[in-house]
């Protein structure tokens, strides 16, 4: 699955643009006693189909002798790539996740006789 969708070239030129998502990470944190925190994040990685390549950020770099804790500065980015949160107003499917680590960590012998509590 992805979309297509036209997008502005950084020297202002338009292609045709292939953007799909690449990676999801989800986190769950829940500390005894207490409410689950989930939350998700996914990269939206655009190809361009007319140059045949993926589109990457365009960064400056340091100079020769600068500082060595100067980090490179983002100087163009696609609109629409990169990272997002994303909403997860029903936490089934990151719950599916955690249910099933719980079965896989009961498999091993070391959780031999654990229970669900």
């Amino acid at each position: 699955m992805a979309l297509n969708k036209t997008f502005q070239n950084k020297d202002g030129s338009t292609s045709n643009g292939y953007y799909r998502v690449r990676e999801i990470h989800t986190q769950y944190e829940k500390d005894k006693d207490a409410v689950a925190d989930l939350s998700a994040t996914f990269f939206v990685e655009v190809y361009d189909e007319d140059a045949k390549q993926v589109i990457t950020a365009l960064y400056k770099f340091p100079s020769k002798g600068s500082d060595p804790a100067e980090l490179p500065v983002k100087t163009w980015q696609l609109e629409g790539a990169g990272a997002f949160d994303l909403p997860l107003s029903d936490s089934e499917p990151v719950q599916n996740l955690t249910i099933k680590a719980y079965e896989y960590l009961k498999t091993l012998p070391e959780f031999d006789g654990a229970t669900d509590c």
